[in-house]
């Protein structure tokens, strides 16, 4: 049994996956089906480690709890973390295990065309797995989990996990993967899509965003925020809906700025958790802007750089 360590501070635990990322950005008007010049590059991605690398940018003591193997992609990515101030203590390596590796294609303006993934690893992180970290995971102030966890393991989790449960839907296809636990979750942040599918209702303007979103907090999550691109991020709790409206942005990557937008969500909680639901939207949305104008999918994002973008940018109304 791994146990907390009582003399440490509070800290955030992330429970999710780590990725190799392969990326290719063409430099023009995308010709299908054709080779396009551009750029091509790896950077350590996946949810969890970008929303882990992205706290601590933002100086929380984060501990990344996945699965990685002993291939050369895992030696890169358990490097990275190393140098990024991500604690691995309860993270494992796989012996004999293809690390978990995310391909993607913009368009000429940075936008996603396609992605795939190979993240079948990341079923390692099993209730079994987590049992064994079930005092430290409790031990967090917060516990961040992705939805690129087995259904049965986030079910695990609602039934076990006693720390406040933040959820990131990741995908469509991966957001129903909460449906059991929506009543054990404090916050979740999903976008418009993954919201419609886990509310019933297609979310198409303001209203229906609201609608949706009471449907969910009827379900027992406590706080939802919503994107909805460029029209913004709807914030919610019961009896109180705010949006707030994106910042003037500049775009050079659209990967990865929803994972800034809830690390964002999650630093704002970690640092006061009676902070106002609007200043918490506004805080996600200045992270969002500044992930948005980097190229990189995890930008060198820092606290200062979010209270000035609050203080010196003009929001899109």
């Amino acid at each position: 049994m791994i146990t907390k360590n009582e003399s440490a501070d509070d800290y955030v635990v992330v429970i999710g996956g780590m990725n190799m990322d392969i990326y290719g950005m063409p430099t023009n008007e995308v010709i299908n089906r054709d080779s396009n010049p551009g750029v091509v590059g790896m950077t350590v991605g996946g949810v969890g480690q970008n929303i882990a690398q992205n706290l601590a940018h933002l100086d929380v003591p984060t501990y990344l709890i996945t699965v990685y193997g002993d291939d050369y992609n895992g030696q890169l990515l358990q490097s990275s973390c190393e140098r990024n101030n991500i604690h691995l203590d309860y993270a494992s390596e796989l012996k004999g295990e293809r690390s978990s590796t995310y391909m993607y294609i913009t368009d000429d303006t940075g936008d996603m065309l396609v992605g795939v993934n190979d993240m079948g690893i990341c079923k390692n992180i099993s209730p079994e797995f987590l049992a064994q970290r079930l005092d430290f995971i409790n031990g967090a102030k917060i516990c961040l989990v992705d939805a690129n966890l087995e259904k049965a393991t986030i079910d695990w989790i609602g039934t076990h996990v006693t720390a406040p449960i933040f959820g990131d839907t990741v995908s469509c296809a991966k957001a129903e993967h909460f449906s059991g636990i929506l009543d054990k979750v404090e916050v979740l942040k999903p976008n418009k899509l993954e919201a419609s599918l886990l509310s019933g209702v297609e979310i198409v303007d303001e209203e229906t965003a609201k609608e949706a979103a009471q449907i969910l907090l009827d379900k027992g999550i406590q706080k939802i925020f919503i994107s909805l691109g460029k029209d913004g991020i709807l914030c919610a709790h019961q009896n109180k809906f705010v949006i707030i409206h994106p910042y003037r942005t500049i775009m050079a990557n659209a990967n990865g700025a929803g994972d800034c937008g809830m690390a964002a969500i999650i630093w704002s909680y970690f640092d006061n958790p009676a902070r106002h639901l609007g200043e918490v939207g506004r805080i996600a949305q200045a992270a969002s802007s500044i992930a948005l104008e980097s190229s990189k999918s995890v930008p060198d994002i820092t606290v200062d750089q979010i209270m000035k973008k609050l203080d010196g940018m003009s929001l899109l109304i």
